[in-house]
């Protein structure tokens, strides 16, 4: 889809409305490459603005993660899991920014911990699609820099990947790459109103993707529903990257509260580091076009954590 096409798209989706204009986006140049190791931090002092719902026309409250030093970036967009508060990821989402991405992590719902009265997912996923369509052309201006207008990525875990795959397939937006962290595709039982799967069946038209799934995974993510389900229905090429030994919130950071509903692994800081390592070596790869670092994700690796590696 060419820019002249897809600008219009974007404007489309993201309702902006008068009173609430967004900022004049900077012009870009080449896009900012990464270097080194993908599970360490980059090369980027990374910075945090929280913008307010409304705030430059954003259709949600949000957090941006981004560069210091100004630039041109690819935009990332990550969905929390249920319940979650989007600052729970800081830790994550800091590593994939100081590789070079301005990420976007939208708060969907009040994070309080009441299952009842929260939006379906359809509803969230198009809720979402309006923050994508927001955050490509501004989100990289709020925090000095200019973004790639190409498509974005975008991820999500818990349930988050479930609207991360619904986003993908479902909503008019262009989307160059996806992944699933722990993604869970239930039902959602009688408090959630039984709502239907994201992939009920194969699927031969989602973007190339990545999942990784926490093994431990529990109640949580629940076998039939978990990232087995999604790696068996998405399209190929897809990779499937599963932490051994580790459960469903041991990516979230040290003083993120689940309630001790996961079951968790003894290495939470490691699982850390090779989320945000996988994230940065899927995004260089392909919003940065940076095929050196085909091997991170051919043999990832953080010790001491055990993996196992799936690819069709």
């Amino acid at each position: 889809m060419t820019n002249k096409l897809l600008i219009p798209l974007l404007c489309a989706l993201a309702a902006c409305t008068p009173g609430t204009p967004p900022p004049e986006p900077l012009p870009g140049g080449a896009v900012f490459r990464s270097t080194g190791s993908s599970f360490a931090r980059g090369p980027l002092e990374v910075q945090q603005r929280d913008v307010r719902e409304g705030e430059a026309g954003a259709p949600r409250a949000l957090r941006i993660t981004a560069p210091v030093t100004s630039g041109t970036y690819p935009v990332v967009q990550f969905q929390h899991g249920f319940l979650l508060d989007h600052r729970a990821y800081d830790e994550v989402l800091s590593q994939l920014a100081s590789h070079g991405f301005v990420v976007v992590a939208p708060q969907m719902y009040a994070a309080d911990g009441v299952p009842l009265g929260k939006q379906s997912v359809a509803d969230e996923a198009k809720a979402a699609a309006r923050v994508a369509a927001w955050a490509l052309p501004n989100a990289a201006t709020l925090v000095g820099s200019a973004a790639d207008p190409r498509p974005i990525g975008v991820a999500g875990h818990s349930r988050g990947g479930k609207v991360t795959w619904w986003l993908a397939l479902h909503e008019a937006l262009p989307v160059r790459g996806l992944v699933g962290v722990d993604p869970v595709d239930g039902k959602g039982g009688p408090l959630l109103s039984a709502q239907p799967e994201a992939l009920p069946g194969p699927t031969d038209d989602a973007p190339r993707s990545l999942i990784i799934g926490l093994e431990l995974g529990g109640s949580c993510a629940p076998e039939g529903d978990n990232f087995r389900h999604f790696f068996e229905r998405t399209t190929a090429p897809t990779q499937l990257v599963i932490i051994k030994g580790h459960g469903h919130a041991d990516l979230l950071d040290p003083d993120a509260d689940t309630g001790g509903l996961c079951v968790a692994g003894p290495e939470r800081a490691a699982v850390r580091a090779m989320t945000g390592g996988l994230l940065a070596a899927f995004f260089r790869l392909h919003l940065q076009d940076d095929a050196t670092v085909q091997p991170e994700l051919e043999t990832p690796h953080v010790a001491p954590l055990e993996i196992t590696d799936e690819s069709r």
